[in-house]
């Protein structure tokens, strides 16, 4: 191979190398989110593994750099990460089930990603400074300074291409499975090619063929269906599943986003199944007549049909950001196909930016993990912007999980006071027990009251009315776009519902 030829090869297996983590990386945290959710717990924790994995690969491979600086060490190491990430498919496929259930909410997501991700990218990493030791051998009239230079660009030009093919053609079209399996084995031909370009036998190639095979199985095998499926796919952000199951006694049918219940419905009368999601109609407490409303989350869109069933000449707009959720509503959710409802694919906040729509209602349902709303639905920033798009006496009713024991009781305190510093009334109705420090549902009605003095029954839910020890709010930060530490606040929430779920077992 010629030195030019030899310069080039260097460099693009470094870009690819670079790609290959970076795909690793976002796919590392689509492959948790099903068993831990898509916490702020299971991104630290990936991105955390895989930052720690890089650094020793780079200790690691600046060492055997000066010992064995040759292009057949080189190509071996990249032999070596496509069978680590073989390897990780084959974890994916057969230990991550088996194991993530097993293991705390908080805790388990730094155990797996350990396991999982830690040596493909150890071996990765590894080829960086091997890279700069072979160039550097080669043109050493030009210093190491230059070596580094070029092998750093190159590598993170390939970490730009991973990371916007990854999150814009691979996973929209592709399976996690393939994704990693087609990672592997990229990575095991483009080793072995460098092997033999420089006539190195490559001995172990059998053994990487024999993985790759393996691995191509687990990534196009069927996954099991379990009792009551009628759907599952990867979504755009979520691995998306619609499943039957039994229900107080009835049968419902649930959709799921990861290890969010994003709703439901009970399949011999199409009532909501869920409890909370009742409590959608309190707006008639405050605005009878309506003509407006907006869901932001669309979910199963339990809430939208609904409405477009109560109130016949009301349209609801609903902002979604995932572009599946609508047509499955529509096939397995009874959605009707009706004029007077009107799906944006958009971020729920940003469709408010945008709108010009006044609304007698706001429905806010956007749950990131199944203990948190994303922070940027329960700021002041957030509730203000929202009343700018309610009409008078219209509301803002929103959705939070939480319990008010002494350790858990944040966000719910937090997120009234952050409230009442955008509306003029505030209500909270518990959906279980106000006195309680049971895990609920509590609902956050914010009223744009034209009488701030006036309170509002509230029927027949005043006897579930929160009313908060007024005392002990402002120990609580009002929450902002710069500070809204609800996922912080939600660990706690977590470790309640782990303790409580042992227990049961």
């Amino acid at each position: 191979m010629s030195a030019r030829g030899h310069k080039f090869g260097l460099l693009l297996s470094v870009a690819l190398a670079g790609m290959a983590v970076l795909v690793i990386e976002i796919t590392a945290m689509r492959m948790l989110a099903p068993f831990f959710g898509n916490s702020i717990f299971t991104i630290s924790s990936v991105i955390g593994i895989i930052l720690a994995a890089l650094g020793l690969g780079y200790y690691l491979g600046g060492s055997l750099a000066d010992r064995k600086p040759s292009a057949a060490w080189f190509f071996s190491l990249i032999v070596a990460a496509g069978f680590s990430v073989l390897l990780l498919q084959f974890l994916n496929a057969v230990l991550l089930p088996g194991l993530a259930y097993k293991l705390s909410l908080i805790d388990g997501p730094l155990i797996v990603s350990f396991l999982m991700f830690f040596l493909p990218a150890l071996f990765l990493a590894m080829l960086s400074p091997f890279a700069i030791a072979l160039l550097h051998a080669r043109e050493a009239g030009k210093g190491v300074g230059s070596a580094s230079g070029l092998v750093f660009f190159w590598s993170t030009l390939g970490s730009i291409a991973g990371s916007l093919a990854t999150g814009f053609l691979l996973i929209p079209h592709w399976g996690i499975g393939s994704i990693v399996a087609g990672t592997g084995s990229g990575l095991v031909l483009l080793g072995a090619t460098g092997l033999l370009l420089t006539r190195t036998p490559p001995k172990i190639l059998p053994i990487g063929l024999a993985l790759l095979g393996l691995a191509s199985g687990f990534a196009l095998r069927q996954p099991a269906t379990a009792d009551g499926v009628v759907y599952s796919a990867d979504g755009l952000y979520e691995r998306i599943v619609i499943r039957d199951v039994p229900y107080r006694g009835r049968s419902a049918r649930v959709l799921l986003q990861d290890l969010n219940v994003s709703g439901g419905l009970v399949l011999d009368d199409g009532s909501m199944a869920f409890d909370y999601t009742r409590y959608f109609d309190l707006y008639r407490l405050f605005t009878p007549e309506l003509k407006t409303a907006l869901a932001i989350g669309g979910g199963a869109y339990t809430v939208p049909r609904s409405i477009l069933h109560d109130s016949p000449r009301a349209t609801v707009d609903v902002a979604e950001i995932d572009p599946s959720l609508h047509t499955l509503a529509l096939r397995y959710f009874d959605l009707p196909d009706d004029a007077r409802l009107r799906n944006h694919v958009t971020d729920g906040r940003r469709f408010l930016h945008d709108t010009q729509e006044r609304y007698d209602l706001i429905f806010s349902d956007a749950y990131r993990s199944f203990v948190s709303a994303p922070p940027q639905f329960a700021t002041l920033e957030f509730f203000r912007l929202a009343k700018s798009r309610l009409r008078e006496n219209g509301v803002l009713i929103a959705n939070f999980y939480g319990s008010l024991a002494p350790d858990t009781r944040a966000t719910l305190y937090s997120v009234l006071r952050t409230m009442r510093a955008a509306f003029p009334q505030v209500y909270v109705v518990a959906t279980a027990d106000p006195a309680s420090e049971e895990l609920q549902n509590f609902i956050f009605v914010g009223h744009n009251a034209p009488s701030p003095e006036r309170r509002v029954d509230l029927g027949r839910a005043a006897a579930l009315e929160w009313r908060a020890e007024e005392a002990l709010l402002d120990s609580y930060p009002v929450l902002t776009d710069d500070f809204a530490p609800l996922e912080y606040y939600a660990a706690n929430a977590i470790r309640r519902y782990d303790a409580i779920s042992r227990r049961a077992r």
